[in-house]
């Protein structure tokens, strides 16, 4: 399409002569556009804009003709680009401030500077809110390791997509389109609502530090626990108590309703871990909410029907098919500094009665130290050391005081049994981490509120429930055959018809689809950077 540009020194020439002939908004928009061949780049309104290829194809595309006279489309955009704010994401980011002032200024004088200016700040803050809904406004790889989800790719065509929508007046139902396509994201997105309303309001009132409140207690603070849990809804506003300080069945069975929402011991007493969790304000949940869609924008689009999710904060696994649960466990997960890292796999294949090779770090830095003081150690946890051909050894030949995590040219292995540090399964998703979910001989730890106590591995409680979920064959494994493959004490693969999609990720706010938010200690402290990275303005460059 050929361009036609309008010199500035021939605008000169008419004006100096006297001849006042304004341009259209058409041409300007033409001028700024292809004032990008010289200068590297499209600016409005004293700003470079973001969306620079698109933004330019799409007016090429369109005849330089401004792409908001259609009053549905322009009032469309509008209300899509405040409602941003919903989403959790700043709308100045998206012009806008300069928009509402270009608006206001057009109003009684509409200058074709102006409306041009505001007709290519509404594409380009268009386009890159429609970027951030698909692929996050904060690039996680570059403020935490151990992230290795591929990002959302951006539509290849977003010019002629940007064109057709508006030809057909669909704006809202493609911009919706770009959203996570999972029910937690729209609840996350009612209760961002409702808890900024909570906050319009004045908060949840704080709970005064006291004795530990157990059922069938009378203390004054009931009175203010009441209130605290009718605010959150996990009390009815309707109930009514003849003595409102005793804490009583109803108000325990509401207590418990909060413990399980922020994954605490649902004991129904009030102690110092409850009552330091109610007393969490209003806006660090509302922070939280915000970097949780924030995080669902990063990877929840366009997922399997069919799936396996971690949740590493939430110390939990669950199946998800159709939107529905129809698997859930504890799990534990890396401790700090061995944190459990995220990313998305295939799970393809089940161990039965799995060994263990210890990782060179562990047998160096763990194990070793052990043997120095006690050669049997071996023996003791049922392991053999091999040299570097795979032959076994007797370690009483090795002198293990000479060796150090640099000189160490041994394979250490657990043998398979119920005492295996892998259990009695292990479930396969190659990966390069290594990292994988088993059993555990110490199956006291799942009764534990925080359960980050492996090297990075997912330990299962339930794990012959997934191992009969996954293979799905009733008729050939049942917890009969399985038992007999365990008693063999023989290393058994079993491999999956239907390999499935697994995510690990890292989630500290959730929702269900009864409309209620879940809430998870931040074990690896990871929602502070996010948060600054969310809250900071996206800083465009000013035009020279």
């Amino acid at each position: 399409m050929r361009k036609i540009v309008i010199p500035l020194l021939l605008i000169l020439i008419f004006t100096g002569f006297g001849y006042t002939q304004s341009l259209s908004v058409e041409q300007i928009i033409n001028n700024k556009v292809n004032a990008g061949d010289d200068t590297g780049s499209v600016s409005a309104d004293g700003i470079i804009l973001y969306a620079q290829d698109v933004l330019t194809n799409y007016y090429e595309l369109n005849e330089y003709k401004p792409a908001w006279k259609n009053k549905k489309n322009f009032k469309e955009v509008i209300s899509i680009l405040q409602d941003s704010y919903n989403e959790g994401l700043l709308p100045d980011d998206y012009h806008m401030s300069n928009i509402n002032r270009l608006i206001n200024e057009t109003k009684a004088n509409p200058d074709p500077y102006k409306v041009a200016d505001l007709d290519l700040l509404l594409t380009d803050g268009l386009l890159l809110y429609a970027s951030h809904l698909i692929m996050g406004k904060v690039d996680q790889s570059k403020i935490r390791p151990g992230w290795d989800v591929p990002p959302n790719k951006l539509p290849g065509n977003g010019d002629s997509l940007l064109y057709m929508t508006l030809a057909h007046k669909d704006l809202t139902k493609v911009i919706n389109s770009f959203k996570p396509d999972i029910f937690m994201y729209t609840y996350l997105r009612n209760g961002l609502k409702n808890y900024r309303e909570i906050e319009k309001n004045g908060g949840w009132p704080q709970i005064p530090d006291g004795e530990v409140l157990k059922p069938g207690a009378k203390n004054e603070r009931v009175l203010t626990i009441r209130d605290y849990l009718k605010v959150v809804g996990d009390l009815p506003v309707v109930v009514v108590s003849s003595n409102d300080t005793i804490y009583d069945s109803t108000v325990v069975e509401a207590v418990k309703k909060f413990q399980f929402r922020h994954n605490l011991n649902q004991d129904g007493v009030i102690g110092k871990g409850t009552l330091r969790v109610m007393n969490v304000p209003v806006e660090q949940r509302i922070d939280e909410v915000r970097v949780n869609m924030e995080r669902a924008r990063w990877v929840i689009h366009h997922l399997p029907d069919d799936f396996l999710v971690v949740n590493i904060a939430g110390y939990n696994i669950r199946r998800l098919k159709n939107d529905s649960i129809i698997y859930y466990s504890r799990v534990i997960v890396g401790r700090h500094y061995h944190e459990s890292p995220i990313f998305k796999g295939t799970l393809r294949y089940i161990i039965l009665n799995p060994t263990w090779t210890l990782p060179y770090s562990i047998a160096t830095k763990e194990t070793l130290p052990k043997l120095q003081k006690d050669p049997g150690y071996l023996a003791k946890k049922n392991m053999i050391i091999m040299d570097r051909s795979g032959k076994v050894l007797d370690p009483s030949t090795i002198d293990f005081n000479k060796l150090s995590a640099g000189n160490f040219p041994y394979t250490v292995q657990q043998k398979a049994g119920p005492h295996n540090a892998l259990g009695e399964v292990k479930f396969m998703f190659p990966n390069e981490y290594s990292v994988y979910l088993h059993d555990t001989p110490s199956r006291s730890l799942f009764a534990n509120e925080d359960r980050a106590f492996s090297h990075g591995c997912i330990r299962l409680d339930k794990r012959w429930e997934l191992f009969l979920s996954l293979v799905d064959e009733p008729d050939v494994w049942n917890m009969e055959k399985i038992n007999n493959v365990l008693a063999s004490e023989k290393t058994t693969r079993v491999n999956l018809k239907n390999p499935i999609d697994i995510v690990l990720l890292y989630w500290t706010a959730g929702a269900d689809k009864a409309d209620k938010l879940y809430f998870n200690k931040d074990v690896y402290q990871r929602d502070p950077a996010v948060l600054s990275e969310l809250n900071k303005p996206v800083v465009f460059k000013k035009a020279e």
